[in-house]
Order: C-alpha cells, then sequence, then structure tokens
C-alpha cells in the first residue's frame, strides 16, 4: 500500500549491524536452494529488530511520536544479543513465516518495548496485545503454495544451521516504510541512543 504525501508508515526497530544481516543472507541462500521461489525472502540489508509498528502516521504527528520514543530510551543502557535458534510461525494452512530467534539479553530488550509501548499510548497508538517474540524474519510463504509444499519446506528449515553471532544494540531508530513491487524498503528517520542519563539515575 502507497502513502500519501502527508502520511508516513512508520515503525520503531532496533537495527543490527552488517555482519548480523550478512549472516541472515547465507541462511536465506541455504533456505533458497532448498525451497526456491514458493518463499518470498526478505533482502537481508533490511533486517531489524521490530519494537512497535505504528502503520500509517500524518506528518503532524511526527514531532510527538519522537518525543515519545526519546522519552522511552531514557534510563536503557545498550545490551547484546545473539542468534538462538531458528523457527516457524504457521496458519491453517501451514508454514506462514520463517525466522531466526534472538537471545542474549532479551529481558533488556523485552523492558525496552514495553517502555516504547507505553510511551506511544500516551500520544495514541494503541498498546501491543500479542507477546512479544524477539526475532529476525527471513521470508514468508506465497499464499498460493500447497499444504504438503509448506510441510517439505519446515522439514527444510529444521535442517538449516544458525550461525553464531552477537552484537550490541546501542540505539532505537523509528524507521520508515516504504512498499514496492521490489518488496519493502526502509529508511532511518530518526535515531536514539541507549544511555542511561543521570537524571534516570537519580530519579
Amino acid at each position: 500500500m502507497n502513502t500519501t504525501p502527508d502520511h508516513l508508515r512508520l515503525f520503531v526497530a532496533c537495527e543490527v549491524p552488517e555482519d548480523v544481516k550478512d549472516a541472515i543472507g547465507n541462511v536465506i541462500d541455504q533456505l533458497r536452494a532448498r525451497s526456491g521461489t514458493a518463499v518470498r525472502w526478505i533482502r537481508p540489508e533490511g533486517v531489524h529488530v521490530t519494537l512497535k509498528f505504528l502503520g500509517e502516521v500524518h506528518v503532524k504527528k511526527l514531532p510527538a511520536v519522537k518525543l515519545a520514543v526519546q522519552e522511552a530510551v531514557v534510563g536503557h543502557s545498550p545490551f547484546e544479543l545473539e542468534f538462538s535458534n531458528i523457527g516457524t510461525f504457521g496458519g491453517r494452512e501451514g508454514l506462514r513465516l520463517m525466522w531466526v530467534g534472538i537471545a542474549g539479553d532479551v529481558l533488556r530488550l523485552e523492558a525496552l518495548v514495553r517502555a516504547v509501548n507505553a510511551a506511544l499510548a500516551v500520544v495514541g497508538f494503541e498498546p501491543e496485545r500479542r507477546p512479544f517474540r524477539p526475532h529476525l524474519t527471513l521470508g514468508r510463504v506465497r499464499d498460493e503454495i500447497s499444504t504438503r509444499a509448506r510441510a517439505e519446506i519446515e522439514v527444510q528449515v529444521g535442517k538449516t544451521k544458525v550461525p553464531e553471532i552477537s552484537w550490541r544494540t546501542a540505539q532505537v531508530s523509528l524507521m520508515r516504510s516504504r512498499i514496492t513491487s521490489q518488496g519493502a524498503s526502509y529508511e532511518v528517520v530518526a535515531t536514539f541512543p541507549l544511555r542511561v542519563t543521570q537524571a534516570a539515575v537519580s530519579s
């Protein structure tokens, strides 16, 4: 869906470094060799950990959104994350989404998600009701793929090795999503460093 000139499709995320994107690309290459065009694979350069999807936001609301995210990150310091397992989400027809799970300082990440949700609720965004499952998306099975084919792909997913890699998360980004014929592309609207201020320590 294309946004109108006065609306932006926004989300809040933690970006990941280039070596993590490269590792995701290698995992996708392994899976693509086994399942081919049945899956719409993500572009590794766009990989990120989504904290909160905002949807279509009027440009007039952008300052309030930025201020809310800025307030949310106060008191949160940088933390370490790493790959865990490879997994899937399904639906009535079977396998729907493939992802790499995230481990490490997940409790710190979850606390950051709660803070972002709370701050954005104040400026009119409904808090996420579903439990937060930290992951990096690999690809989505195309709608026309049969249930049997989905099951076969899921078997291949289970045989795929996830590399050992960790990274430091030191900032949160407000990002814009553009939907094109080639898929989604992303641009950073604003960044918010994670750091514990003296005011946060003494409060």
